[in-house]
């Protein structure tokens, strides 16, 4: 367990004494100094984070390097964006900002424990700052880690719960636990702050995304969000989609209350006839 003193600073609780820590290194032996940091990252407690003095010059630099790193992530080119990002890493190294989107080019790259460190070391410069927490929680969610990944969604609403994304990102992992009820809470608070919430990137927040296995599941829960919300068009669209994807549960659509406020509208109820004619035995 980490406890931490003071901003930008972490320190070991007692629980955890220097000379574990020092017989592990030993055993390492050959390890570099970065999977050693990955792995006390993996066991729960960051490393140590110091500022250090940066010149105005190297601030002014380091910021526009991040924005040519913004151009090429905007464009996809996850590896060219990475290494930008590590070039204004370097030049500023205090920037919560930097390598929180440190981070999430190493996420899209799936290099995992490195893109754990950097959101690690942004909560560590900034320990308020809450779209780092959010993305620590989607590695975790990656990682199958739902725990923790429950605990940094939680803590990121907790700082800052006027955030769409981090209510959707909860209610995403709700879903993955078969918690469909809390699932649905959180997607509708995401929804009734950001409408447009599921369908859009802010570049600083990561999406959890869940198994691959529940693509049916996860469109029949949007088209309830959807219908629940009386939005009949993008409700049969996920109805559409689910279908496609496997869903045969047709009666499950006509049981739950959540369709009900589209149940006259005329797309609906044409869904529900061809539902009813592909599913015929």
């Amino acid at each position: 367990m980490c406890v931490r003193e003071g901003r930008g600073s972490t320190r070991l609780a007692r629980s955890r004494r220097p000379s574990e820590f020092r017989s592990l290194a030993g055993r390492l032996g050959t390890a570099s100094l970065s999977s050693v940091l990955a792995l006390l990252l993996f066991l729960g407690c960051g490393p140590q984070v110091a500022r250090v003095p940066v010149s105005n010059e190297n601030i002014l630099r380091s910021n526009q390097v991040a924005g040519e790193a913004d151009v090429l992530f905007a464009r996809k080119d996850y590896y060219a964006a990475l290494i930008k990002y590590l070039e204004a890493g370097r030049l500023n190294p205090n920037s919560e900002y930097i390598q929180n989107k440190t981070g999430i080019a190493y996420s899209q790259l799936k290099y995992y424990p490195e893109a754990t460190a950097a959101f690690q070391r942004s909560t560590g410069l900034n320990p308020k700052y809450s779209y780092s927490y959010n993305n620590l929680g989607t590695v975790y969610f990656a990682a199958g880690d739902k725990k923790k990944a429950e605990r940094n969604f939680k803590k990121a609403i907790s700082l800052n719960p006027d955030v769409a994304s981090f209510h959707v990102n909860l209610g995403s992992l709700y879903f993955e636990k078969k918690k469909f009820d809390k699932g649905m809470a959180e997607w509708k608070k995401g929804m009734a702050l950001d409408p447009g919430v599921l369908g859009r990137s802010d570049g600083i927040s990561l999406a959890a995304g869940g198994s691959r296995g529940s693509v049916s599941e996860r469109s029949y829960l949007m088209a309830r969000l959807y219908a629940s919300m009386g939005d009949a068009v993008r409700a049969v669209e996920s109805l559409q989609q689910a279908l496609t994807a496997g869903f045969t549960n047709i009666a499950a659509i006509g049981s739950e209350k959540d369709f009900d406020p589209i149940r006259g509208d005329e797309r609906f109820r044409e869904f529900m006839k061809t539902a009813a004619l592909l599913n015929r035995p």
